[in-house]
């Protein structure tokens, strides 16, 4: 019997995960927020799926991370995937200290918290870490740029664990999406009354949410969290979702004012010579 456990797991990719991994020779665990959706989602997935609650960034943490300790501490720990955090939208002057400690928290140091405590029971089966970053950790989006750090830091770590454990027998890598349909949007913290940025911030978020609604289905994702799994070694970074690879490599190598210049661009909110004169003389 194989044990798998899925953070994040509520909707979207993290469900997709989940269901792709579950079977009759492997135990998933999933995990939401509250223990109340932990029980209910049990039911809705009876002998398919367990549902406990992790809540990161929260008073409840330490509690949840203590239970998951304890329910691998004699089965052991095959494969570990982060998927849970969630995104801040605004300009990075009209962040408040507080949801910028939020935002780090739940999306890179819980997730390391989570992961030490658990290396016990991942070294004890040899297993795998798989990190569910993000295309933003390549390439740095205007107004989101807290999360885009966060995504960046992950993949940091996340090469930087693969290269510690691996004489331990552990395989970890860092799975980038780009675009997929699903509930992110809901789940993301905006800050649209903001000054001098209103206007563009606004015009951003339209096109942002307008990718994100028409992305790809999340069960690529999972087909490839899947892939990585039963496969004899997984990549360092994978790039994953219509154009995501191409996209990574352009990052690389397009010059950085380029690659800044047509970011903007795609989000409607590059300003040309005319309208920088206009705001100059207002």
């Amino acid at each position: 019997m194989s044990h798998v456990l899925v953070t994040g797991a509520g909707r979207g990719i993290g469900l997709a995960i989940a269901k792709e991994m579950a079977g009759p020779d492997t135990e998933v665990v999933g995990t939401v927020r509250d223990s109340g959706r932990a029980k209910q989602l049990s039911a809705d997935f009876s002998g398919t799926i367990k549902f406990a609650p992790l809540h990161l960034g929260s008073d409840h943490t330490d509690t949840d991370i203590a239970a998951l300790v304890e329910t691998y501490s004699n089965t052991g720990l095959d494969v570990l995937i982060h998927n849970a955090g969630y995104g801040i939208f605004g300009p990075v002057e009209c962040i408040d200290a507080q949801a910028e400690i939020h935002q780090f928290r739940v999306n890179v140091l819980d997730p390391m918290r989570l992961t030490r405590a658990l290396l016990p029971a991942i070294r004890q089966s040899r297993g795998r870490i798989i990190f569910i970053g993000s295309l933003a950790g390549r390439i740095t989006l205007p107004f989101q740029g807290h999360y885009s750090a966060t995504k960046s830091a992950l993949a940091s770590l996340s090469e930087a664990l693969r290269m510690e454990l691996g004489p331990d027998g552990i395989q970890v890598t860092c799975l980038e999406p780009g675009d997929f349909a699903t509930g992110f949007p809901d789940a993301r913290e905006s800050h649209l009354d903001v000054g001098v940025y209103t206007e563009r911030a606004k015009r951003c978020l339209e096109a942002v949410e307008r990718d994100e609604r028409g992305g790809a289905d999340p069960a690529q994702v999972a087909k490839l969290v899947r892939k990585f799994c039963e496969a004899r070694k997984m990549p360092v970074r994978r790039a994953v979702g219509p154009g995501a690879r191409s996209l990574g490599w352009a990052s690389r190598l397009l010059p950085e004012t380029l690659r800044l210049k047509l970011t903007l661009q795609h989000y409607g909110i590059a300003e040309n010579r005319r309208s920088l004169q206009k705001r100059k003389n207002d």
